[in-house]
């Protein structure tokens, strides 16, 4: 039988910074408290021990909040943004909202809208203090105290709407100049974006990203479930039982996952040898190309086949009296299509007698057979498909001017930079002024002085240089 060889699909790599992964900063919905504190103790190679720690939304005495398991899919989706707009150091990345919903494969709506607002809210607000735990690769230390560290250095989020529809979206963020660095400099990990964006579970998240990262270099490893839930900051539950129980569809959905060096073809629990607890096994391969088997010639008519097991199944009463010999006529006369169609619409009450016969009779005189439940239910999921395809296609197509104008924008920005610092002057003022003449009839005071800000005024100046260049005229 010939093979076929399919390639894997495209994966989405970003590359992640590396303390982030290590440490679990991002808690599930069930944690409750305002606040976290995770704490690890290391030997050092001296045999002296050492303590590490992290703490998360606490300001001194006050606590203001934790990170989500939903923020760091986000960010995650963050660093996608900043890859694409080749790694900016200084700018930052200009964005739209619908950009991160459209990666994160959710459709655009009210609430997704309010969702993405409030997890880029807390990675701008909610502190980190690391207390001998963050690594900054240039210098090659381990810093001794950094608080109040902020996942993003800058964020302005601009989405104007009238009659409630969106008519102008101009967002920005910039994330910490130590994540910039440690990036920069390769203080990072491979991380399959869309892997984990499709994980349902937020335990699966937080399993997936430890079994990433401790299964690089090794095609085994088992833990107890106690020092894994530590690892991860779950040791709220004490239980074994509650551990297994959470455990058990978490590694039903991450058998046979893909990492990003194979796959993770056994994930499993086993009792332990005292009985006490549970521990985990996992088990890594090699990644395999899919391979697709092609009918070879004089293989039985599959055609055939396929008509008779539909007619048994749904006439069982009547098994056996519709044979080869008359399926390869009605298929050579009427279609193979046709009579799986006039057999899954003929009924099948239980009061037709000849079933058989009533197809021969329903495809002579081409009846207009009523479509089924089950048609119906299918085309009703088909349609939905076409709804979802053509809202995929729409938002492709907004990708795709927003990163046209995004080029037209960095254009722009060069012809200004290049103007010397008096030409630069004139025109932001000329730009100052149009923005008085166009928004200061606004009766909000607040409102009025927002498009005074330079993001604003460059907004206008950038359409004062594109009209000249249409006209012509200098630059200036």
């Amino acid at each position: 039988m010939e093979q076929k060889i399919i390639p894997k699909e495209k994966r989405e790599i970003i590359r992640q910074e590396l303390n982030i992964e290590k440490w679990p900063l991002f808690a599930t919905s069930t944690y409750r408290k305002k606040s976290r504190e995770i704490t690890r103790e290391l030997t050092l190679e001296n045999g002296d021990k050492a303590i590490r720690k992290v703490i998360i939304g606490r300001i001194n005495e006050n606590e203001v909040g934790v990170l989500r398991i939903t923020d760091y899919k986000i960010f995650c989706a963050l660093v996608k943004l900043w890859e694409e707009a080749g790694k900016p150091v200084v700018t930052g990345v200009n964005f739209a909202l619908h950009e991160i919903a459209h990666l994160l494969g959710t459709v655009w709506g009210g609430k997704t809208y309010k969702e993405i607002r409030e997890a880029l809210t807390r990675l701008k607000a909610i502190p980190i203090t690391w207390e001998d735990s963050f690594y900054q690769k240039d210098t090659k230390t381990t810093e001794k105290m950094i608080d109040y560290f902020n996942m993003l250095e800058d964020l302005k989020i601009f989405e104007r709407r009238k009659d409630k529809q969106l008519y102008l979206a101009f967002s920005h963020f910039k994330f910490n100049k130590r994540i910039v660095g440690n990036l920069l400099n390769n203080y990072s990990k491979p991380l399959y974006l869309d892997v984990i964006i499709k994980l349902n579970k937020e335990i699966s998240v937080l399993l997936y990203r430890h079994i990433d990262l401790i299964m690089a270099d090794k095609n085994y490893y088992e833990r107890k479930t106690q020092p894994l839930f530590n690892d991860l900051d779950l040791s709220e539950y004490v239980y074994p039982s509650k551990r297994k129980q959470l455990l058990e569809p978490v590694l039903e959905e991450l058998e046979g996952i893909e990492l990003t060096t194979g796959v993770l073809s056994q994930a499993r629990l086993e009792k332990t040898t005292d009985g006490k607890d549970w521990k985990v096994v996992f088990k890594k391969s090699k990644k395999r190309p899919s391979i697709e088997y092609k009918k070879e010639q004089g293989e039985t008519n599959k055609n055939t086949e396929l008509v008779i097991e539909l007619f048994n199944k749904r006439f069982p009463h009547k098994r056996g009296t519709l044979i080869e010999d008359t399926v390869e006529k009605l298929i050579k006369e009427y279609s193979f299509d046709k009579v799986m169609l006039h057999i899954s619409r003929i009924s099948n009450d239980g009061a037709i007698n000849n079933p058989a016969g009533l197809l021969r009779i329903s495809l002579e005189k081409d009846w207009d057979l009523l479509p089924t439940r089950e048609e119906i239910r299918e085309q009703e999921r088909k349609d939905k498909g076409e709804i979802e395809k053509e809202k995929r296609g729409q938002e492709q197509k907004e990708r795709e001017r927003y990163l046209k104008e995004k080029e037209e924008e960095e254009r722009l920005n060069k012809i200004f930079l290049s103007l010397s610092s008096e030409e630069q002057e004139s025109l932001k003022e000329n730009a100052r002024q149009k923005i008085v003449a166009e928004h200061m009839e606004d009766s909000q005071e607040k409102t009025s002085k927002f498009f005074l800000i330079d993001i604003m005024v460059m907004i206008k100046v950038r359409e004062i240089l594109r009209e000249q260049e249409s006209k012509n005229e200098p630059k200036y």
